[in-house]
């Protein structure tokens, strides 16, 4: 798994900014007052869509050359785009989900009466039932 990605960007001249896209990476536009912004949300936009297809199992598609992308107006600019992923693996891989658990009434009320934390007891159980020893 890569942990660094640069793809190509096309920015174009937009009636209300600029308009930004990724021509490898299908579904990724961005509209933005200015190229900081632009570039900004178009990065958080790589990122989401990378983890997508890495979670997935998708084939994360190869940058084009540049030379190959065909620009639709002379105003038009390539630029690139860097990511980094460990620390967004990291946060996705740490984000609380709801978890659906079904427990008879009593169990619910004897753990309330001794103000168990169900989440965190779930989590250590179901820990120690994969045999999970650190902390992801």
């Amino acid at each position: 798994m890569k942990n660094t990605y640069v793809y190509p960007a096309v920015v174009e001249k937009a009636d209300d900014g600029l308009g930004l896209y990724f021509p490898d990476i299908p579904g990724t536009a961005v509209l933005a007052p200015d190229i900081q912004t632009a570039v900004v949300d178009a990065k958080n936009m790589l990122i989401d869509r990378i983890l997508e297809f890495e979670d997935k199992k998708m084939v994360i598609p190869v940058p084009s050359d540049p030379d190959s992308i065909e620009l639709n107006d002379a105003s038009d600019r390539i630029v690139y785009v860097e990511v980094f992923l460990p620390p967004y693996r990291d946060s996705e891989a740490n984000k609380s989900v709801t978890v659906n658990c079904t427990v008879p009434q009593y169990l619910r009320d004897a753990g309330r009466d001794a103000g168990l934390n169900f989440s965190q007891l779930l989590q250590s159980s179901m820990k120690d039932a994969l045999g999970i020893k650190q902390k992801f």
